[in-house]
């Protein structure tokens, strides 16, 4: 059957979700210690892309080389989400404590807004983390634009992570079919968010131009556009 061709839309489909799902599942298995969470999302984020781009092959070799390369900042940003956070969680708490006025009520609802924030914040830290070469700082500084730029499609993955989390505490049976595919969603969600708004920022979209241009000149007169090309090659990331 056609819908069987490893070249058929169906087939891509399957390994693109399986590529996704193994993301996702190497993921999980590389954030159990809790602290290498960030390297490990800022690998999953540079394999992610790569599959978007059409760049990568294979998975774990791209993911091991990634999260050597961004461990060490990768866990010193992890370790100031898991400050904040717990900071939040210790200010909801003290809050739920006590009486429910309308001022306890408003700081409940800002201490919640605030950790909203936060967590979409993640989502977009460890993807810049993984693209570009930058400070803490930067790194902090430019995902706050690039989540803000994005909010609908950054709550949309978190919505779904926090669901997927949220049903597998209530209904425990589901948790093997939360694990391989809110991770893999998440994951396939952000790495095309990712890929479509950093093209402004890491040269994808001028070389795209350049491409282009070659190729209309070519087009209209072939000899001159291979000479453009032999005197000015494109150089990919």
């Amino acid at each position: 059957m056609r819908m069987f061709n490893p070249d058929s839309k169906f087939s891509q489909f399957i390994y693109l979700a399986l590529d996704y799902i193994k993301l996702g599942l190497v993921f999980l298995l590389f954030s159990i210690p809790g602290i290498t969470t960030g390297a490990a999302a800022a690998a999953v984020m540079t394999v992610g892309m790569r599959i978007e781009r059409k760049e990568a092959p294979v998975i774990f070799r791209p993911f091991w080389q990634a999260f050597k390369d961004n461990f060490r900042q990768g866990t010193a940003l992890t370790l100031l989400f898991m400050l904040v956070i717990a900071f939040l969680a210790a200010d909801w708490y003290v809050l739920l404590q006590m009486e429910g006025t309308l001022l306890i009520r408003l700081l409940t609802a800002l201490v919640f807004l605030l950790a909203l924030l936060t967590a979409s914040l993640m989502l977009w830290v460890f993807p810049t983390l993984a693209r570009f070469e930058l400070t803490n700082r930067q790194v902090i500084h430019n995902a706050m634009i690039h989540m803000a730029s994005c909010f609908p499609r950054t709550l949309l993955a978190l919505f779904a992570a926090v669901g997927g989390f949220i049903l597998a505490a209530i209904f425990p049976q589901v948790m093997p079919v939360i694990t391989f595919f809110v991770p893999a969603y998440v994951v396939w969600t952000m790495s095309r968010t990712c890929v479509k708004r950093f093209r402004k920022f890491d040269g994808s979209a001028e070389r795209e131009e350049a491409e282009a241009a070659l190729e209309r000149k070519y087009e209209e007169s072939p000899h001159e556009a291979r000479n453009i090309g032999a005197a000015q090659p494109l150089q990919l990331n």
